[in-house]
């Protein structure tokens, strides 16, 4: 059979269900009884009376069954009532006229009426479901907005607690250049503050992403320089982890957000020192291909959760052994960061272990401007 032979031919009609059996029985059964009784008045009111009768049963099966057994009842109703009540009796031949004038209107009022009223029933059924649909969009859109009213309320308060802790931040470093290096206590001081400002400075920059008020600002710059500023806030973190890069030497100059970059790797390269153990290596390679920047950053700790590759990127997504201290927000900002610059970051187990982050990112280089 050929494809046109397939495709223009009739679709099968599906079943009927128990409940539409159960109607054409109905229908059958209501028929039969309303004949008998209008049999036993015929002689008091006449065979119009029953005419009637049988229209009204009609109109009334029209308004709760479906299409196909209202119109074999107006058939069935049609037909006994020519052959059981119109002159001559117990015969489908009529002799006047008239009377084969209101069996005929009788036929096409009974089959008129009874689709024009199940199809108002399908249409009220319609309206009934449109109207649902509308109500349940009305509620989905409440919803949206009840979310994002409370994501914009949260972000307001990450940001005014995180403003207000920037100066007793400031407050406790002027005060630690005060004690000097000979007080015991100034070096956990020290680190206890220069983490308290790690997490403000994220949930500051967290919003700042969410509400994308980003607007990078490339300019040309040295891979080289970019790794300087990535690595300088967090030379204490990485004295335990040597640091092994390659491919810098051999990248032209890039057209690119060196800040934002330089961010991006900076908590890349913190989010390693705190899972690798003290003494492996962490790894960043970089590579161009064409116009697209690729930055390899891979240390030797565990890996990833297994199935966690892109909750990582979530908002205070911690892993079940993550150690203590971490907010959640450095691999999500990155994403974000990554993203406001038209890149990305994805992150995978490396074959022969550990994490391994890779960027990309759109870039221009000196010969290409």
């Amino acid at each position: 059979m050929s494809a046109t032979e397939s495709s223009s031919a009739p679709s099968p009609r599906p079943p009927v269900s128990l409940a539409e059996v159960g109607q054409y029985s109905c229908g059958l059964t209501l028929v039969f009884v309303l004949a008998s009784t209008c049999w036993v008045l015929l002689p008091y009111t006449g065979d119009l009376f029953v005419a009637l009768v049988f229209l009204m049963a009609i109109v009334l099966a029209g308004t709760w069954w479906n299409r196909g057994p209202v119109l074999m009842m107006a058939v069935v109703s049609a037909l006994v009532w020519n052959y059981f009540f119109i002159p001559p009796q117990f015969t489908l031949h009529i002799d006047k006229p008239q009377d084969m004038v209101m069996f005929s209107l009788f036929f096409v009022v009974a089959l008129s009426m009874g689709h024009l009223i199940t199809r108002l029933r399908a249409r009220e059924a319609a309206l009934a479901q449109h109207h649902q649909e509308r109500e349940h969009l009305l509620e989905l859109k409440h919803r949206a907005e009840l979310l994002a009213e409370s994501e914009r309320l949260h972000r307001t308060l990450l940001d005014s607690v995180a403003h207000e802790l920037k100066t007793p931040i400031a407050i406790i470093r002027t005060a630690l250049d005060g004690l000097g290096q000979g007080n015991p206590y100034a070096r956990e001081i020290e680190t206890a503050n220069r983490r308290l400002q790690r997490i403000v400075e994220s949930f500051l920059e967290m919003t700042r992403v969410e509400s994308e008020a980003l607007e990078p600002q490339p300019d040309w710059c040295e891979i080289g320089d970019v790794l300087h500023a990535a690595t300088k806030p967090i030379q204490e973190e990485l004295a335990a982890h040597p640091l092994l890069i390659t491919g810098t030497t051999d990248l032209p100059l890039l057209r690119l957000d060196s800040r934002l970059l330089a961010q991006v790797l900076g908590n890349l390269l913190h989010n390693a020192t705190r899972y690798a153990p003290a003494g492996t290596h962490i790894e960043i390679a970089a590579s161009l291909a064409g116009s697209t920047l690729e930055l390899r950053v891979r240390d030797h700790g565990p890996g990833l959760p297994l199935g966690a590759e892109d909750q990582l990127f979530e908002k205070f997504y911690r892993a079940p052994d993550s150690p203590a201290g971490g907010t959640g927000l450095g691999l999500a900002i990155a994403r974000g960061l990554m993203r406001a610059m038209k890149g990305d970051i994805e992150a995978h187990t490396h074959p022969t272990g550990g994490a391994e982050f890779v960027l990309h990112l759109p870039v221009k280089t000196r010969s290409t401007a």
